[in-house]
C-alpha cells in the first residue's frame, strides 16, 4: 500500500502486532491452551477489552497469526531489503523460511490446523489463503520473465507448490517429530520447480 498510513491506523497495526507477538511468546512459553487471553493483553501491556476489539477468540487469534506469518513473508521477499532478484529464488526463500516457521512452532502449528478443520471459516472478503496468494503473485512473476513456464495456470501452479508444502507438513504433524528435515524439503521443492521451468530457468 503506497499512502501513508495515518497516525491511527499506525497505532491500530502497532496493537495488533503487540497482541500477536505477546500471544506467540507466551504460547512458546507456556503451550497455547495454558495461556489466557488476560495474561496476553498484560503481556502487550494493553487493557483485556482491547483484545475483543481486534480478536472474537483466543481461537481467532490463533488462526490470524498465519496471517501475520505471511506479512513477515512478505517483507523477507522484499527485493530492496535484499531478497533475491529472481522469482523462482524468493519461492524456494518463502518454502525454506514457512518450513522454519512451521519447525520453530510444531506443537502450535498443530493446534492452527485442527482448529481450522474443525471450524473452517473463510477468510475475509471470501479470500483465498494469504499463503497461496504470495505463491500465486510470485509464480506469475516468475512466468512474466520466463523462469517458469507459461503454458499452465499460475493459481494451479502455485496450488501444486502449496500441496506439497502442506502435506510434507501434515506427514510430519502426524509423527511423533519435531520437525521435517530441511535438506530433504529442499530436494522436493528443487524438483518441483524444474518440472515448472521455462525457457530462461537457471538453477537457483
Amino acid at each position: 500500500m503506497d499512502r501513508t498510513l495515518s497516525r491511527r491506523e499506525r497505532k491500530k497495526l502497532e496493537t495488533r502486532q503487540g497482541l500477536l507477538t505477546a500471544a506467540l511468546t507466551l504460547f512458546r512459553e507456556k503451550g497455547y491452551s495454558a495461556t489466557t487471553v488476560e495474561e496476553i493483553t498484560d503481556r502487550a501491556d494493553v487493557a483485556k477489552g482491547t483484545f475483543f476489539n481486534y480478536f472474537p477468540s483466543k481461537e481467532a487469534l490463533l488462526d490470524e497469526m498465519s496471517v501475520w506469518h505471511v506479512e513477515q513473508l512478505r517483507t523477507a521477499l522484499d527485493v530492496n531489503q535484499g531478497a533475491p532478484a529472481s522469482p523462482v529464488a524468493r519461492i524456494k526463500l518463502i518454502m525454506r523460511l514457512s518450513h522454519g516457521q512451521i519447525a520453530q512452532d510444531m506443537r502450535l502449528f498443530r493446534r492452527a490446523f485442527a482448529s481450522r478443520l474443525s471450524n473452517p471459516l473463510p477468510y475475509p472478503h471470501g479470500a483465498r489463503h494469504p499463503f497461496f496468494g504470495l505463491l500465486t503473485d510470485l509464480v506469475r512473476e516468475a512466468q512474466a520473465c520466463g523462469e517458469i513456464r507459461t503454458d499452465s495456470d499460475a493459481e494451479l501452479m502455485s496450488d501444486l507448490l502449496r500441496m506439497a508444502f502442506f502435506r510434507w507438513s501434515m506427514v510430519r504433524c502426524k509423527e511423533d517429530s519435531t520437525s521435517p528435515p530441511l535438506d530433504h524439503f529442499e530436494q522436493i521443492v528443487d524438483l518441483l520447480m524444474e518440472g515448472l521451468s521455462g525457457p530462461a530457468w537457471r538453477q537457483v
